[in-house]
């Protein structure tokens, strides 16, 4: 009797195969007891390794090979026997996504490529290990790659944990915790159907088993990537800005290349250890196409993502304040403008250039003693935003400041013979010199000057006279008495 299922088992199989084109995927075959049948991730994952529809390897080529015979599951809760390589193809290529294998009944017995040697695999994890050794991509694998790029998921779902107790999962927040909860060696479980988004719209797609899963993964591979990028002025002055790769598909792509007027400028992505972002200073002001291309095998003509940038001219509206220090010819100048730690510029007095300042190192400060007169004094700078240049200015106008000389006069007794005696602030200071009718008699003041004198006069009208020229007072200033001597 049991040969006798089995028999119609692959007859149906075989029909199943030999008329696809007439089937639908609700075919299924005669129900069996499934009691040893464990559903199998791992299973999954070697049957999509193994081949498909339009790829199958000799059996020769593939990393094992299955001791048959072995009994399949399906997710219809039926069975199946594969007695041969053969027969293992065709399951795998008639599989559909509402008719597909999810398990397997263990033990089964495999045989490595170049070997006789026969290895029992008595449990998913072992099957897993298997995996891991033939370098086949796990669920794990291709959910790490695919995820929030590929696909994302449609919440609320059910995982089970390491431990096979299920866990109910409302948000992105909730995942992040439990995968990271479960380990790097987890394989994520889903109690199923879940729903997924799916790229490039994100529409929600439901999958009752991992061959959906998979085949959701192969989608992302096949269809040509949707590139595209975002950009922010970094330094509106040296007119830099920053270009950032931002799309779904970036793991998933792995390598593109930036252009800028067609011109390449560089290799970027995951494949490059590439940081997914362009740095570009432009030479001036313009309009420049910047692009990401790339080439993959399911767009094996390339495809691309370009925006048009406007770079327009900045120019920065300088600006600075003025203070003279009381009582003296000193000036102090403060800069301050929008975007003065942004660019550099300079400071003149008179055109003639004093200094550099501005950027993130400028203190943006400037200070000058004057001599009297009308002086000039201006910032000024070109960028590559403004070409043309900027500048900014004032007209200071600076006033001497001369000591207010004063002294007294005294006749001695009867005689022609008088004492004059210089009293003003800031004597200890300031040299001057006494004249008599425009004759200087001698140099007094300072610290040495002991600011007096004495003079013998004859009959007649004089002029007596103080006069001092100091850094403030450059022309000069007096103070004269008149004196006539009878």
């Amino acid at each position: 009797m049991k040969n006798f299922n089995t028999y119609i088992q692959l007859s149906i199989l075989l029909f199943s195969i030999l008329f696809s084109s007439c089937v639908n995927d609700d075919s299924f075959f005669p129900e069996e007891n499934t009691d040893n049948v464990i559903s199998s991730a791992a299973l999954v994952t070697v049957l999509n390794n193994f081949g498909d529809a339009t790829n199958f390897p000799s059996e020769n080529e593939q990393c094992f090979k299955f001791v048959y015979p072995i009994t399949l599951g399906y997710n219809t809760n039926s069975t199946i026997r594969i007695d041969s390589y053969e027969g293992l193809a065709d399951v795998i290529s008639s599989q559909g996504v509402n008719f597909n294998v999810t398990g397997l009944q263990f033990p089964v017995q495999i045989v490595f490529r170049n070997t006789d040697v026969e290895v029992s695999i008595t449990n998913e994890a072992a099957l897993l290990n298997i995996l891991r050794e033939c370098e086949f991509d796990t669920v794990r694998d291709e959910f790490d790659r695919f995820f929030n790029n590929c696909f994302k998921l449609d919440y609320p779902v059910v995982l089970l944990n390491i431990d096979g107790n299920e866990t109910n999962i409302t948000s992105d927040e909730e995942f992040a915790i439990f995968y990271q909860n479960q380990g790097l060696t987890y394989q994520p479980e889903f109690k199923f159907p879940v729903n997924v988004l799916v790229a490039p719209n994100f529409e929600s797609t439901s999958i009752d088993t991992y061959f959906g899963f998979f085949r959701i993964t192969e989608s992302c591979e096949r269809r040509c990537p949707e590139l595209n990028f975002t950009f922010e002025i970094e330094d509106r002055f040296n007119l830099g800005y920053q270009f950032t790769a931002d799309f779904p598909d970036l793991i998933v792509l792995g390598t593109y290349d930036w252009f800028v007027d067609d011109q390449f400028i560089e290799s970027d992505g995951p494949n490059n250890q590439g940081d997914n972002i362009l740095i570009r200073d432009f030479e001036a002001p313009g309009t420049y196409i910047v692009c990401i291309k790339a080439e993959t095998d399911s767009c094996p003509e390339g495809i691309e993502f370009c925006e048009t940038i406007e770079v327009a001219t900045v120019c920065p509206e300088l600006f600075f304040e003025s203070e003279q220090e009381p009582g003296t010819l000193n000036y102090s100048f403060v800069a301050n403008f929008e975007g003065i730690d942004e660019l550099t510029y300079q400071w003149l007095i008179d055109n003639e250039l004093i200094e550099e300042d501005g950027g993130v190192n400028g203190d943006n400060m400037f200070f000058s003693e004057f001599s009297p007169g009308v002086h000039t004094v201006c910032i000024k700078t070109t960028t590559p935003s403004c070409p043309d240049g900027r500048e900014f200015c004032k007209e200071i106008v600076v006033e001497p400041i001369c000591p207010d000389l004063s002294f007294i006069i005294e006749q001695e007794g009867n005689t022609t013979g008088y004492n004059f005696t210089a009293n003003f602030e800031n004597i200890d200071t300031i040299i001057y010199e006494w004249e008599i009718n425009g004759d200087v008699i001698e140099q007094d003041g300072g610290q040495g000057g002991d600011n007096m004198l004495f003079f013998q006069f004859d009959p007649g009208t004089y002029e007596i006279c103080i006069r001092a020229e100091t850094p403030t007072c450059p022309e000069g200033t007096q103070f004269c008495e008149e004196l006539i001597i009878q």
